[in-house]
């Protein structure tokens, strides 16, 4: 069973899709998670353009059972989970995800990982490229304004001080480059379930999903 959680940044596609995992005893995988290691890759080896795709290409990236995701590269491994979620990386995930050669390595990574089990997958073109024919296809949204109080908290958590405005402003600013992209942009795939989540709670949320994805 496939499962695809697309929409835009802070919509809750990642908080509400691990906890869907657990209830259904699937695995989750992030593929946001995998963009923003290539643009941690980037950064911790100076490269762009081709030089990054082929960084990437022999790059290892690979989730443990908990979710974390390891990045082996030259031989040395190291846990990344923290570190991409930086507003470094943020600010540079949606020009690395435009990269038409980026996303196929990156599809092709996440198509591998599904092969052998039922997955649940968030992104932003889960169910319109990279599974198009997935059983379940949700489509989160909220306001910017919602959303950008929501990574206003992750921030906070991680020690970085960033203001509400300034946050949505780079929310904004991410969902035109996202949906404007060239290769797979955002979009919701003609069968996905709309789900507008800016005042829903994480549970509810989660009961939809669930609840839909359980009845066959």
């Amino acid at each position: 069973m496939k499962i695809a959680v697309d929409g835009p940044a802070g919509s809750g596609k990642s908080t509400v899709s691990k906890v869907v995992a657990k209830n259904l005893g699937i695995t989750y995988l992030d593929s946001g998670a995998l963009y923003r290691a290539c643009a941690y890759i980037g950064i911790k080896t100076a490269s762009e353009g081709q030089a990054l795709v082929d960084q990437v290409a022999h790059a290892g990236l690979e989730f443990d059972t908990t979710g974390r995701l390891f990045l082996t590269l030259n031989g040395k491994t190291e846990d990344i989970s923290t570190v991409i979620r930086t507003p470094e990386i943020a600010s540079r995930v949606s020009a690395v995800a435009a990269m038409e050669d980026i996303r196929t390595l990156v599809t092709d990574k996440l198509r591998l990982m599904a092969s052998k089990t039922s997955v649940i997958m968030d992104g932003r073109d889960i169910g319109t490229c990279v599974f198009p024919d997935a059983e379940y296809k949700f489509f989160l949204v909220a306001t910017p304004r919602e959303r950008a109080r929501r990574r206003m908290k992750d921030f906070e958590a991680m020690g970085f001080a960033k203001t509400i405005d300034e946050i949505e402003a780079d929310i904004i600013k991410r969902d035109k480059l996202d949906s404007e992209r060239e290769h797979a942009p955002l979009k919701k795939a003609d069968d996905a379930v709309e789900i507008d989540t800016t005042d829903l709670t994480i549970e509810q949320v989660i009961s939809i999903i669930t609840e839909t994805a359980s009845k066959n």
